[in-house]
């Protein structure tokens, strides 16, 4: 074979393989970009910063809208009946991937790709397993995985304990119809009373009553603590208007409720939540299958601290502590 001729084979042969590895890991299909729907419940600081944590490490990882990809976005507003509406439309529009953010939507989401081959992809889940989502957190199985948001929330009432130590009784608001908040409150029921405190609890059933069970604590409690319950999130303000209001000490599970007020937390990042999904949802789109994934949790928690909240309901964080913030909100 004389020179040009091998040459030209070499040429062929990087050309062949230059398009095998580029069709393989392309982010589209044949037919055209890559369809990810994204599905949150509702508008709220945490959920927001996980949708944002994910758009941008999608962006840094090479995935342009109306490019290589089209991400489309939709929003329940609070409304489980809709986020199912979503969910469907999802699937009957045959999208190639479902990012679901919060449990309810990600249980919608699990059951309308059920019969399909879509993978999901959750974000915030805290309990997956009890949720009925996967198999286990190592193995998910099915088309689906996605991130955990489990929170430290033994290590949250110690910092509370550290910073009141004459609070005795804990008052939360919660609803039973969110599975997450259900399981997060038998969790809570045994910390509480593994430390020796007593606990109040308020059932609602949408935002709009959250006020009301607000008051209805004050003077029966010494403390509030919020977890990821997204009804009473989404009505956050109340909360923290009610607690600032009769000096009642706010104690948020989810970090990225802070900034609405609350003296302070331990917690991870939501943003970095979005950031591990958009990994995963990167990893699928690469071949891998979703059940397959293991599900991302946390391990490193950070302080957050809103020192006008903390203010108002007599909570003083020492320095100590600030110097350790991730966030402090003023």
């Amino acid at each position: 074979m004389d020179k040009t001729r091998l040459i030209i084979v070499a040429v062929v042969i990087i050309a062949t393989v230059t398009a095998i590895l580029y069709w393989a890991n392309r982010p589209i299909h044949g037919k055209g970009l890559y369809h990810i729907g994204i599905a949150q419940l509702m508008t709220n600081p945490g959920i927001d910063a996980i949708r944002d944590g994910f758009l941008d490490e999608m962006s840094k990882l090479g995935y342009i809208d109306g490019e290589n990809i089209r991400f489309t976005l939709q929003n329940a507003h609070g409304d489980n009946s809709v986020a199912q509406s979503i969910a469907r439309g999802f699937v009957n529009g045959k999208c190639d991937m479902i990012f679901a953010i919060t449990t309810p939507t990600a249980q919608v989401s699990a059951r309308e790709a059920r019969r399909t081959n879509i993978p999901v992809v959750f974000g915030a889940v805290t309990d997956p397993v009890a949720a009925g989502l996967v198999d286990s957190l190592e193995k998910p199985g099915g088309n689906i995985t996605g991130t955990s948001d489990r929170w430290p929330m033994s290590a949250q009432f110690d910092l509370l304990l550290q910073l009141r130590p004459d609070v005795r009784t804990i008052g939360i608001i919660y609803n039973p119809g969110e599975a997450n908040s259900a399981d997060n409150m038998k969790e809570i029921e045994e910390i509480v009373a593994g430390k020796g405190l007593q606990l109040l609890t308020v059932s609602v059933s949408n935002t709009n009553e959250v006020l009301a069970a607000a008051q209805s604590l004050v003077g029966r409690i010494d403390a509030f603590y919020v977890s990821a319950d997204n009804t009473v999130i989404t009505a956050m303000d109340a909360v923290v208007r009610v607690s600032e209001q009769n000096r009642i000490p706010l104690l948020p599970g989810v970090s990225s409720n802070v900034e609405q007020g609350g003296f302070g937390t331990l917690g991870p990042s939501y943003f970095d939540v979005g950031v591990e999904s958009a990994r995963i949802a990167d990893r699928i789109i690469k071949g891998e299958n979703a059940g397959e994934i293991p599900v991302a949790t946390a391990t490193e928690f950070e302080y957050f601290f809103n020192l006008r909240s903390a203010e108002a309901t007599g909570v003083v964080i020492p320095d100590s502590l600030l110097n350790k913030a991730a966030q402090i909100y003023r």
